[in-house]
C-alpha cells in the first residue's frame, strides 16, 4: 500500500502545472539557446553551408532573359531568390532569407490551424512551442537551398487532402484539386524529391483505405494539373530541348564517377571502419580508388547490390533506420510514438476506445502519416545507401507533428500533462548533453 501511495506522489509530481511550466521555461530556453546558435553558425556563415550553390544562379530581375528563367535549377526557388537579391545585392545571403521567410510562412499557416483546436490557451503554448521547434531543430530554415520552398508547397496540399476524406473519400472540388496541382508542380520543380514524397503519400493511403481512393477524379484531376503546370515551368527547355530542368546533383561526366559509385564506397568504408561515419569521401578519392583498384568492379545500382552485398545493404539499412528512429523521437519526442497508438485497437482501455473508436476518420489520417513517415525512411535509406538524411522527410514530420497534436488532445488531461512533462524533461537533457559536447557555439 504504501508503494502504491508513493508511486501516484511521484505520478502527482509529474501532473502538477506548476511543474509543466517550470519544466517549459527550461525547455523553451535550451531551444531558444540551439537556435541562436544555429542561427549564427549557419545563417551568418560566410564560408556556405552544404549543397548551397544556388546563389550561383541568381540573376537581375531587371535585365532577365527567357533562359535565366527556364534553364535554372529549382526555377521558382531562383525566381524568388533573384527577387530578394535584387534588394540586398548579397546572392549568398538572399538565398538564406527565401528560406527563413518560407519558415516563418509554413509557422504562420500552421499555427492558425494549431489554435483552432479546442484546449486550454496554455496548452495551446505548450502544443505551439512543441510544432516550432520540431521544425527548427532541423536548421534548415538558416540554409539557402530550395528545401523549405518545396516544403512549404508540399505540405499543405497533402493536409487539404487528407482533412477532406471522409468515408474514403476525397471530396474537392475540380478548381481545388487543380490549384493542388500547381502547388505540387512548383514543389517538384523546386526539389524533386516530392516526386517520391507524393508517390509514397498515396501508397500509403492506398494501404490504409484502399484502391478506390487512389483511383477517383480528384486524383486525376490533380495528376493532369500538376503535369500542365510542370510542364509551363519547363516550357522553354521542352520546346527546345523536349527534356525538363530539375534540381538534380551529378558528378561531372568526365569524371567517370556517379553518385551512386560515391556513395557505395562511403558506405563500404563506413562499413569497414576504414573513415568514420562523419567522413566523407570526394570524387577525387573514388577516382585514387578506381586507379589503385583497376580490376574492383562496382555495383551498378541498388538492386546488383542488394544481390552481390546483401550483408553489406542490411547492415547499412539497420543503421540508417535505427538513426531515423532516434532522429524522429529527438525532434518530436513523445509526440512521435504516441501516434502508434493508432493502430491499437483495443475496447478493454476506456480513454483508448474514446480516442481510436469515436474518431474513425482522424485515426485513419494517423495511420496513413505514421505509415508515410515509416515507408519514407525505409525507400529513402534504400536508395541512399550511405547515410539516410532527415531532410528528406521533414514536410512528413511536420504533418506528423501537427496530427501528433490533434491526437494527444483527445486524450486525458492527466496523459497530456504526461507527455508534455516527458518531453520537456527528455529535450532539456538532450540539449545539456549537446551543450556539454559541442558547446554553445557548435562547429558542424
Amino acid at each position: 500500500m504504501n508503494i502504491a501511495n508513493k508511486l501516484k506522489t511521484k505520478l502527482d509530481f509529474f501532473y502538477s502545472k506548476n511543474v509543466t511550466v517550470f519544466l517549459f521555461i527550461l525547455f523553451s530556453v535550451v531551444n531558444l539557446v540551439y537556435f541562436i546558435s544555429g542561427f549564427f553558425m549557419f545563417f551568418l556563415n560566410k564560408k556556405g553551408n552544404a549543397d548551397e550553390y544556388y546563389q550561383y544562379n541568381l540573376y537581375t530581375v531587371t535585365s532577365f532573359s527567357l533562359n535565366n528563367i527556364f534553364y535554372t535549377p529549382s526555377q521558382p526557388f531562383i525566381f524568388l531568390s533573384s527577387c530578394v537579391d535584387y534588394f540586398l545585392s548579397k546572392p549568398m545571403m538572399s538565398t538564406r532569407v527565401v528560406s527563413l521567410l518560407l519558415f516563418v510562412v509554413l509557422l504562420v499557416f500552421f499555427i492558425k490551424k494549431i489554435k483552432a483546436i479546442q484546449s486550454t490557451a496554455i496548452e495551446k503554448v505548450y502544443k505551439i512551442t512543441f510544432f516550432i521547434c520540431a521544425i527548427a531543430i532541423t536548421n534548415q530554415m538558416y540554409s539557402g537551398t530550395s528545401d523549405f520552398l518545396s516544403f512549404v508547397f508540399l505540405v499543405p496540399p497533402f493536409l487539404i487532402i487528407l482533412d477532406s476524406i471522409n468515408l474514403k473519400k476525397i471530396n474537392l472540388s475540380i478548381n481545388f484539386c487543380v490549384f493542388i496541382g500547381l502547388l505540387f508542380a512548383i514543389s517538384i520543380a523546386s526539389r524533386p524529391t516530392a516526386i517520391i514524397l507524393i508517390a509514397l503519400f498515396y501508397t500509403s493511403m492506398f494501404l490504409i483505405l484502399g484502391f478506390k481512393i487512389i483511383f477517383c477524379k480528384e486524383n486525376l484531376v490533380m495528376l493532369l494539373s500538376l503535369g500542365f503546370f510542370l510542364s509551363l515551368i519547363n516550357f522553354l527547355p521542352i520546346i527546345q530541348q523536349q527534356k525538363i530542368i530539375l534540381d538534380v546533383k551529378e558528378v561531372p561526366e568526365e569524371t567517370g564517377v556517379n553518385w551512386f559509385q560515391k556513395n557505395y564506397l562511403m558506405a563500404k568504408f563506413w562499413d569497414s571502419n576504414k573513415i568514420p561515419t562523419s567522413q566523407w569521401i570526394s570524387t577525387a578519392e573514388v577516382i585514387e580508388f578506381k586507379k589503385q583498384n583497376p580490376n574492383f568492379e562496382f555495383p551498378k545500382n541498388q538492386i546488383e547490390l542488394l544481390l552481390k552485398e546483401p550483408g553489406l545493404y542490411f547492415r547499412q539499412m539497420i543503421r540508417m533506420f535505427v538513426k531515423a528512429m532516434y532522429t524522429s523521437f529527438r525532434f518530436m519526442y513523445f509526440l512521435f510514438p504516441i501516434m502508434l497508438l493508432s493502430f491499437i485497437n483495443s475496447k478493454r482501455i476506456s480513454w483508448l476506445k474514446t480516442c481510436n473508436y469515436k474518431n474513425p476518420n482522424g485515426i485513419a489520417k494517423n495511420k496513413i502519416i505514421v505509415l508515410f513517415h515509416f515507408i519514407s525512411i525505409i525507400v529513402f535509406s534504400f536508395i541512399a545507401v550511405k547515410m539516410f538524411e532527415f531532410r528528406w522527410v521533414i514536410p512528413i514530420m511536420i504533418l506528423y507533428t501537427y496530427y501528433a497534436i490533434h491526437y494527444i488532445s483527445l486524450l486525458p488531461i492527466k496523459a497530456r500533462f504526461l507527455i508534455y512533462n516527458f518531453s520537456f524533461i527528455c529535450g532539456i537533457l538532450l540539449y545539456m548533453m549537446f551543450f556539454i559536447k559541442n558547446g554553445l557555439i557548435y562547429s558542424s
